[in-house]
């Protein structure tokens, strides 16, 4: 065996590709429902088993039992109520993007919360660096210099982790509301986490391909919830009398069975809908309904396949996990479409050589489209109509657990003038998000409509294309700069509230401290003697240093000398990723700055810029973007070979509705169609570099791939041990 040792950075980038894998393994392993049986506390599973999700365990234990209320939780809350809900959500057995030929929602949901979680993940084992000696709380912090917010940053996490930073922010914040009078090492933080926010926004809602689909479900939501209502029953006086109204509007189920049970004639608990899953399940109706009308289309589409094709894709829509997961196996086996294998393994004797490629397309849509109407009535079913009715009760508990907290903070807080603040800010995302067209003075279903009982229209009417002058001026697309602007108006309301918990509610706001503080001790590095630094500061691996190097150490040499030139190739592309996110900071910090004004206070107009940054900081958006470029994707043709996901677009036309593109190229080929190449905002607003970066990321990801295959075993084998087995 060699002797050889890693060198800092080779630790560092091990240590980065280790969490990034396990992570996302972790949470991709959700979809079998034996997975909650193997997690651990506070979940119950049988004895000698070893849990299959340490890092999500771990982080779930030290950090989201800890908050009041919460680590009061009945133990019969998790095992009867939380576990049964993941359990039927798996069952459920939703959609794969590998079937749909494109990224679907739920794969950039999970990517997404694992890119960020494993920042945490990391934090929790490897520690956060302690750095040199200094008192960083007496320097000054420019906030119009990037260098001064990076700083800040950095400076602030080790006073947290390491100082007393918490507790002096707490007393200030119970001081005042007003964030010009805390120390320039917050407001340099604050600044920092405004423009990361600001582009996390932007990339969500904006270059994201289902950007605009996610922002039409916000949309519907806000449309249905009763604002006024809500409102009203908060401005109740008496704290309990308020829980109790709060906990009639939202969760009172609403049937006629409902009114026979109020007068005692039957004892139905669980008959009805309560009004949160009314609003669930009318978006998804809303929804199952635009895809049933595209089924439709399809079936009935000139030069589509023989009917046997369709009858033959529904049946197998509906059959069972076994069937769809060897269907998916044989698939990328033998370099065949999805649609190839449904065919070849149905019983209705039908050919696949005998679909040419435009009804290849209309079957891969065709089946797509009822991959999307399944998901939504798998999802109806577990959350609106699962009888015993667990959600419910689910929720139910959590306001018994919270209820001394909801009494505290009602005395505290004006907790209508909260709501008002959340509604405000959710009408303005919405207004800012949506592309805007030429010769209007707001964008594109605007505030106006927005608090209609009924969807908003779709299709041509009802969004701008990103690249039709017709319908878009220059400064029609959000740019990061807009996103940042929202925040800058926004952030007062979230100042004021923290203020008025601290200073009206000490008790309760200690509470959090203590929390907050017991969280960041996770993050310290244990012996700084024995955790060496990289040339910029940064840990290598911190805590896990010795550990990683006890792995390295049992590899042949030969295997060895491969993982070191996958580390050194793995950590120059993070330096270039950590220099490009800084890059675009600097760049969004020149274009956005505030313009000197009479009054400060008060904000610009939510209007977007003439020329912008399309493209916003955070490391993490690379890392999640790694994921999601790097999945298998099932080929475009008969015979082909499978793709990944940097090589197609997302599965959503930009207009609030799934992949229409069959259905829009046979429009635009009609006689008078003047718009050929039209494309959506789904597609994304980014240019040639973004598709760059895309590739770059899918293939380091599958470079990455290598390592893990290496090292994989060993490191989860490390990881159990961390589980925790009960409470503290």
């Amino acid at each position: 065996m060699s002797t050889s040792s890693l060198s800092p950075a080779q630790s560092h980038a091990l240590f980065d590709i280790l969490i990034h894998h396990q992570l996302y393994t972790e949470i991709e392993g959700f979809k079998y429902p034996e997975a909650i049986d193997r997690y651990g506390f506070p979940f119950r599973k049988d004895d000698g088993v070893q849990t299959t999700s340490p890092l999500l365990q771990s982080m779930l234990n030290k950090f989201a039992l800890r908050l009041p209320a919460v680590k009061n939780l009945s133990s019969e809350f998790w095992q009867d109520r939380v576990r049964l809900l993941v359990k039927k959500m798996a069952e459920a057995e939703l959609s794969e993007s590998y079937d749909k030929g494109a990224i679907g929602a739920r794969k950039a949901l999970a990517t997404a919360v694992s890119s960020l979680l494993e920042y945490v993940a990391r934090g929790m084992l490897g520690g956060w660096p302690k750095g040199p000696d200094e008192k960083r709380k007496d320097k000054e912090y420019d906030t119009s210099k990037p260098e001064d917010i990076l700083g800040a940053w950095d400076d602030a996490m080790r006073e947290v982790v390491y100082g007393d930073l918490l507790e002096e922010a707490f007393k200030k914040t119970g001081e005042t509301g007003n964030l010009e009078d805390h120390s320039s090492l917050i407001k340099g933080v604050h600044e920092y986490i405004l423009l990361n926010l600001a582009s996390f926004l932007h990339h969500v809602f904006v270059m994201s391909p289902d950007g605009q689909y996610i922002l039409r479900l916000l949309e519907n939501v806000h449309r249905l919830v009763p604002y006024y209502m809500v409102k009203q029953t908060l401005r109740v006086g008496n704290a309990a009398t308020m829980i109790n109204g709060m906990v009639k509007l939202v969760l009172t189920k609403i049937s006629v069975t409902a009114v026979t049970n109020w007068f005692g004639l039957t004892n139905n608990s669980n008959d009805g809908m309560n009004l949160m899953q009314q609003i669930l399940s009318t978006v998804m109706a809303w929804d199952t309904g635009d895809f049933q009308k595209k089924a439709q289309k399809l079936e009935s589409f000139r030069d589509g396949p023989d009917k046997k094709v369709f009858k033959a894709i529904k049946t197998f829509v509906y059959d069972s996990r076994e069937k769809h997961d060897a269907a998916r196996q044989i698939s990328v086996q033998e370099s065949k479409s999805i649609v190839a294998i449904i065919i070849q393994s149905s019983d209705l004797s039908i050919e696949p050589d005998s679909l040419d490629e435009h009804q290849h397309s209309v079957a891969m849509e065709y089946y797509s489209t009822l991959l999307s109407i399944r998901d939504r009535e798998e999802l109806t079913k577990v959350l609106c109509k699962l009888q015993p009715d667990v959600l419910t009760a689910a929720m139910r508990d959590v306001v018994a657990a919270f209820d001394p907290i909801i009494r505290t903070i009602h005395s505290a807080v004006d907790l209508s003038g909260t709501v008002t603040d959340a509604e405000s800010f959710l009408t303005d995302l919405i207004k800012i998000s949506k592309p805007r067209k030429k010769g209007s003075g707001s964008q594109a279903g605007s505030q106006s409509n927005s608090r209609s009982t009924s969807p908003a229209p779709t299709g041509p009417a009802s969004a701008a294309s990103v690249t039709d002058p017709e319908a878009l001026t220059q400064s029609g697309i959000p740019t990061v700069e807009d996103y940042v602007k929202l925040m800058r108006k926004h952030m007062p309301s979230s100042h004021k509230f923290i203020h008025q918990v601290c200073k009206n509610a000490p008790d309760l706001a200690k509470e959090y401290l203590v929390m907050a503080k017991a969280c960041a001790a996770e993050f310290r590095v244990h012996d700084s003697k024995k955790t060496p630094e990289m040339k910029d500061g940064a840990a290598a691996a911190g805590n896990m240093t010795e550990p990683l190097q006890s792995l390295f150490s049992s590899l042949s040499e030969e295997k060895q000398k491969q993982l070191k030139e996958l580390l050194d190739h793995h950590e120059k592309h993070l330096k270039q990723l950590k220099s490009q996110s800084h890059s675009r900071l600097k760049a969004i910090m020149i274009s956005s700055r505030p313009s000197s004004s009479k009054d400060p206070s008060k904000p610009a107009p939510l209007t977007h810029q003439g020329k912008g940054t399309t493209h916003g900081p955070g490391m993490y958006l690379s890392r999640w973007h790694s994921l999601l470029d790097s999945t298998l994707i099932t080929p475009a043709t008969l015979t082909g070979p499978v793709r990944k996901g940097w090589e197609v677009k997302g599965e959503l036309d930009g207009k609030g509705l799934k992949t229409d593109t069959l259905l829009n190229h046979v429009r635009q080929k009609r006689p008078g169609s003047s718009k050929g190449n039209v494309v959506s905002i789904a597609d994304g607003t980014g240019d040639a570099q973004e598709r760059r970066e895309r590739k770059r990321d899918g293939k380091e990801e599958e470079r990455t791939q290598e390592a893990w295959d290496l090292m994989g075993d060993g490191w989860i084998a490390l990881t159990r041990a961390l589980e925790v087995m009960g409470p503290d």
